[in-house]
């Protein structure tokens, strides 16, 4: 017997792996190609998902911004129904085209209180008003404003994605006692 050469099952001919490593190359593809379409379908979600939190933080910031511009009117504590008729339409971007259209609901006055003349800042203009014939020492009368309490609920909506919202805020106002006994029933 010759000690240099194998025995013959132990030796495979080139032939023979021909076979077996066509069947593995088969299966690391298909591993492979499983695992970039997985990929693919969690990266597209996830920006789906992400899209849709931008859609809605803009629809937020818009209804928001709506609010402030329509509290900071004239017509808001003297006419709220002109508020709630008129739309307020939002353009983010600033290219000029409006990206949504917020319906500001009727504010209604939850409740109201006479200011006291002690609780008014005399270098404040708009507290001035609010002085008239108040006498010195007289600082626990009721003053001719009074501090309101308003919420405001403010939906907007996107034209293009569909993403819409409510905001719902309060607001702490001083008016006149006159607007405020109107509004605040």
């Amino acid at each position: 017997m010759n000690m240099n050469r194998p025995p013959r099952d132990i030796r495979s001919t080139p032939r023979a792996q021909r076979g077996i490593t066509m069947l593995i190359a088969m299966i690391i593809l298909v591993m492979v190609t499983l695992l970039a379409v997985t990929s693919f379908r969690v990266s597209n979600t996830n920006l789906k998902i992400v899209s849709s939190m931008q859609g809605r933080q803009e629809a937020v910031a818009s209804a928001q911004a709506a609010i402030e511009q329509v509290i900071s009117t004239a017509y808001f504590t003297e006419e709220p129904a002109i508020v709630a008729a008129t739309p307020v339409l939002i353009d983010l971007n600033y290219d000029g085209k409006t990206d949504y259209d917020v319906k500001i609901a009727l504010p209604t006055c939850q409740r109201g209180r006479p200011t006291l003349a002690a609780q008014l800042d005399l270098n404040n203009v708009n507290d001035r008003k609010c002085l008239g014939t108040a006498r010195l020492g007289a600082g626990q009368l009721p003053s001719f404003c009074s501090d309101t309490i308003w919420e405001v609920s403010a939906s907007a909506a996107d034209k293009v994605t569909g993403a819409s919202t409510t905001v719902r805020q309060g607001v702490g106002l001083r008016v006149s006692a006159t607007d405020a006994l109107s509004a605040c029933k």
